[in-house]
């Protein structure tokens, strides 16, 4: 399945590459990328320690006029909770978020003014090598991270920039909880003069507008190689799966939604008493970057049914025995617009857990065998006009 989903976005991306002039998915010249050098602290159990040089590299796209996205890479030369000299790596799909631009619409010609920097939040893979033993360990991580940007040419920019990174309980056999901030200068060059220049035809407007709200709930289903295994458990291993959502709608076809769910869950089918492994129960906090198939196929007005394909990430908490980690989702969601304020809505979705909160390997000892798909159908309420989300038919306009 999410072979299937990133075909789509990739072949939705080649769909309107002759269209960025006009109401594309991404307008022309809003590429960037950047490098970093700098230090770092790394925290664990407690304890830690500061060391040099961490490395970074990133490239992006606005993809409206307050919201990039970015693919970044980090290495980082140090020591890992045991003394021994390592090399932490790190790759994250990002979000950049300019402040400016959605409250104050104030700039000059050199700072963004009155807040200069952008926060920003991560979510992807942590890598662990150990230089002393070959050791190599491995996780899921989130990250928030601030960039301070200082225009210095026509398509360069000089930046400051912090990143923390929130590593799962267990990561570098360290129980406890573990951090690892990274501090650096570098350069970012701009595809385009005017670095406000990057915005979507049909772009969001106002800082009211766009937003929306709702709620659901549905089965889960706790499976352990969902595929190949031959003792999935049935019915025994359904759970519920309530959800709240919160986000925006930043163009015709770009939205971000920050979601909680969970609730109950199941561990591996126990196939010598016949019957559903221990139940437990679960929250999932992940943030989704959601593409409007819909109105990317159909570019006529007053598009009612929208089909979102989306991938995101977040922390995930299990409570029976706490313990924390973060986790990747994908799926689909169909929007049915109901009216100017309200929609309602199917989300199919799928949650890779790690072993850790879903209580152990499957068959294939694969920890990528561990997940969580979910139906859910619920409501939606939107604020604002709505300028993005649906466009009244020319023949209704008066």
């Amino acid at each position: 399945m999410k072979k299937i989903l990133l075909s789509v976005l990739t072949a939705c991306l080649l769909m309107t590459a002759h269209a960025q002039e006009n109401d594309g998915i991404v307008y022309s010249n809003t590429l960037f990328g950047s490098f970093a050098l700098g230090a770092h602290a790394y925290s664990h159990n407690g304890e830690g320690g500061f060391g040099a040089p961490s490395l970074n590299l990133t490239g992006g796209v606005w993809l409206a006029s307050p919201l990039a996205f970015q693919v970044s890479f980090d290495g980082i030369m140090g020591a890992n909770a045991a003394g021994n000299s390592a090399t932490f790596m790190f790759a994250n799909a990002e979000f950049k978020w300019d402040l400016n631009s959605t409250f104050f619409h104030v700039y000059n010609r050199n700072y963004l003014s009155p807040i200069p920097f952008y926060p920003i939040l991560g979510l992807g893979a942590a890598w662990l090598m150990d230089m002393d033993d070959s050791g190599l360990d491995n996780a899921f991580q989130m990250m928030l991270g601030l960039q301070a940007p200082y225009r210095i040419g026509d398509y360069m920019d000089a930046i400051l920039q912090y990143k923390c990174y929130f590593l799962p309980q267990g990561f570098d056999n360290s129980p406890g909880d573990n951090y690892l901030h990274t501090f650096g200068v570098g350069l970012l060059f701009r595809q385009s003069t005017e670095p406000f220049h990057r915005r979507t035809e049909r772009y969001t407007r106002g800082i009211g507008e766009d937003w929306f709200l709702g709620l659901g709930i549905g089965p889960n289903y706790s499976c352990f190689d969902l595929f190949t295994n031959d003792h999935l458990g049935g019915t025994s291993m359904i759970g519920v799966s309530p959800e709240i959502m919160f986000g925006r709608n930043f163009s015709n076809f770009w939205s971000v939604r920050a979601e909680l769910g969970g609730f109950t869950a199941h561990e591996q089918y126990d196939t010598l008493n016949l019957c559903a492994g221990a139940g437990y129960r679960y929250a999932f906090l992940h943030a989704d970057l959601m593409l409007n198939v819909s109105n990317l196929i159909f570019r006529g007005r007053g598009v009612r049914i929208n089909v979102l394909p989306y991938l995101g990430a977040g922390p995930v908490w299990r409570f029976d025995r706490p313990s924390f980690d973060v986790a990747t989702d994908f799926g689909l969601m169909f929007r049915y617009y109901l009216g100017r304020r309200g929609d309602l809505f199917l989300d199919a979705k799928y949650v890779m857990v790690t072993p850790s909160i879903g209580g152990g390997l499957g068959p294939s000892g694969k920890f990528y065998g561990v997940g969580l798909p979910s139906v859910t159908v619920g409501y939606i309420h939107n604020f604002g006009q709505n300028t993005t989300r649906y466009r009244i038919p020319i023949y209704e306009v008066r």
